[in-house]
């Protein structure tokens, strides 16, 4: 079911943890990008944040990335995946599903709307589509078609390591350094808790700059996703969907093992997807 392509404005809004990402959309054309951090996972915040993005005036909403509707298992294809009529509080509302997948067991909900999107404006891309977020997803796609995926935590994980070992997520970092720690997380994995134990002791005694922590820390956690999804990136096509922070971030890794990528722009991607959906495909 789809929402009514008459109405004068509509909302397009894509969740990724506890990040809203919305545009009022009014005659085809979007408004500027509103970012939206929500204090939990209630649905009564996300509920607030979705009336604050529609700026006091209801209107058609499409919502991609919650976990309102139940996911559809791969093999898929993401422009075809239907929305789904749901109710949030007095809200009414169109939801794009998720994907699921069985072995291994994992689900896809707020990078969903960004790799529809990419499919759409590249139908004839097959590689492999990263998307990094709240949960990082690595995607096999072919025709169009999401065929697997693999997941990994490894910004949750960096977040807390960087602060228990006092310093910001966020920051400055050195791109060799950040390089050395990848190589070192590709080669030996098994390592990865005492690299990081020793990566914390060196920033506590003064040892590492921060700037030099925060790259060792995020080159290990990206070296040991990157150890995990070989068989997703090893000779394939690759593109990089990511927010700029995390584009930076896994392009360094991803360029010190030599390896060609694409970029695409998150936000174009998402406001495609959900488009598209709210369109119909």
């Amino acid at each position: 079911m789809h929402p009514p392509r008459s109405a004068a404005s509509w909302l397009a809004a894509n969740l990724d943890g506890l990040t809203l990402t919305a545009w009022k959309v009014t005659g085809g054309s979007p408004a500027p990008t509103q970012v939206l951090q929500l204090p939990d996972g209630r649905p009564a915040a996300l509920a607030t944040a979705l009336r604050q993005a529609m700026g006091g005036s209801p209107c058609p909403v499409v919502l991609g990335g919650s976990a309102l509707v139940p996911p559809r298992p791969v093999p898929a294809v993401p422009a075809e995946l239907p929305l789904t009529e749901t109710r949030l509080e007095e809200l009414e509302f169109h939801a794009l599903p998720g994907l699921s997948q069985a072995a291994p067991c994992g689900v896809m909900q707020g990078a969903l709307a960004r790799l529809s999107g990419f499919l759409q404006l590249n139908p004839d891309w097959d590689g492999v589509v990263c998307l990094p977020g709240a949960v990082t997803h690595w995607v096999q796609v072919s025709a169009r078609e999401a065929v697997s995926f693999q997941s990994a935590l490894t910004g949750q994980l960096a977040q807390a390591a960087a602060q228990a070992t006092g310093l910001e997520p966020a920051g400055e970092w050195d791109k060799a350094a950040l390089a050395d720690a990848a190589a070192d997380g590709i080669a030996r994995p098994e390592q990865l808790a005492a690299r990081l134990a020793s990566v914390q002791a060196s920033a506590v005694l003064g040892q590492m700059p921060a700037a030099t922590a925060r790259a060792r820390l995020w080159g290990l956690l990206l070296g040991a996703e990157l150890a995990a999804a070989r068989p997703y990136w090893l000779g394939q096509n690759l593109a990089l969907i990511a927010e700029p922070p995390l584009q930076a971030l896994y392009g360094a890794a991803l360029e010190a093992q030599a390896l060609p990528v694409s970029l695409a722009d998150p936000a174009r991607m998402a406001l495609e997807g959900l488009t598209r959906a709210r369109n119909g495909g």
